[in-house]
């Protein structure tokens, strides 16, 4: 393994957001798809909905990790970002890259990312357990409604920093479930604000919100599938964990429909007491920023940061 001072270099170069130029919209996001510099074709990726046992390595022709993956894509979001905080800052810490989108603080413009849901909470009745105040649905429709809804699923979605900086950016996002395909149907949640960030580990928490019952009862029943799954199906490979390094994520390049990518991790650096992030071979575009980063055997998930001069990808931390 080489020293910290030898693969420090491996965690900064290029995030990998995807930036629409001004005035362009969502549709104008199959041109950068077309236009890719990273990699032209997409070698390397699979639509989720082409994913089939045999395209895993030989030796992990598994139906259960198969079904894993599957669960981690229906949780799996695009996100979409209006707007740019004016606090952003102008270096990536104790480094002298940039920072992005510092140039466009204040600004008006689409850019896109991936996420992952980390977790939900139905309130009913406009209950908060936790303060024992009396609420209604926080989101902008709500917001401006006489009759805000007093029912509601809170979603918490994991990503970079660099995707959704804090809540400023936040109250002008959306995330799109289940974009598994150009024409599927569209459904989105709102966000509303950012709770958990760290800046230096590059990971943000960003908290959504629907009132559509039937949509968060779909979304909650697959995340529950994703946690059946993935205890055992870590456990089964924790021997082979740091054998193979079979590393997996799914995203959304370039601000499309759903692709997955394998490959291995090459390096893991410690970070502060309990985190670490990673560099990996699997592939990743602009707009996979935020995706969940799945090494089998491990129960943890890094979002991905960005891709370095030498040619691997690097993930921000875990959350410890």
């Amino acid at each position: 393994m080489s020293s910290e001072t030898d693969i420090s270099k491996y965690f900064t170069g290029t995030h990998e957001v995807q930036k629409c130029h001004e005035g362009q919209c969502e549709l104008d996001l199959h041109t950068h798809l077309a236009n890719c510099e990273k990699n032209p074709g997409h070698a390397g990726f699979v639509p989720i909905n082409k994913l089939s046992v045999e395209q895993f390595p030989v030796g992990y022709h598994d139906n259960n990790l198969y079904e894993l993956t599957k669960a981690l894509a229906d949780l799996t979001v695009r996100i979409a970002v209006k707007f740019t905080s004016f606090d952003r800052p102008e270096f990536v810490p104790g480094t002298e890259y940039p920072y992005p989108f510092y140039d466009s603080r204040g600004q008006n413009s689409l850019r896109t990312g991936t996420g992952k849901v980390f977790h939900m909470k139905k309130y009913t009745e406009g209950m908060d357990e936790k303060y024992g105040a009396y609420r209604t649905c926080p989101c902008p429709e709500c917001d401006h409604s006489d009759t805000p809804s007093k029912v509601w699923w809170e979603i918490i979605v994991v990503t970079a920093r660099h995707v959704v900086y804090d809540s400023s950016e936040a109250r002008q996002s959306s995330c799109r479930l289940w974009f598994d395909e150009d024409n599927c149907p569209k459904f989105n949640i709102v966000g509303y604000k950012v709770n958990g960030t760290s800046f230096n580990e590059d990971w943000s928490d960003l908290v959504c919100v629907t009132h559509d019952l039937d949509l968060g009862d779909k979304l909650y029943g697959m995340w529950m599938r994703w946690d059946d799954l993935w205890f055992p199906v870590s456990d089964k490979y924790k021997s082979r964990r740091d054998v193979d390094k079979l590393t997996i994520i799914v995203s959304h390049p370039h601000g499309c429909s759903k692709q997955v990518s394998i490959g291995h991790w090459v390096h893991k650096q410690e970070v502060g007491r309990y985190g670490t992030r990673y560099t990996y071979t699997t592939c990743t575009c602009p707009g996979s920023s935020g995706a969940g980063v799945y090494r089998l055997g491990w129960l943890s998930c890094h979002p991905h940061s960005g891709t370095s001069s030498g040619g691997l990808n690097y993930s921000g931390t875990d959350q410890g």
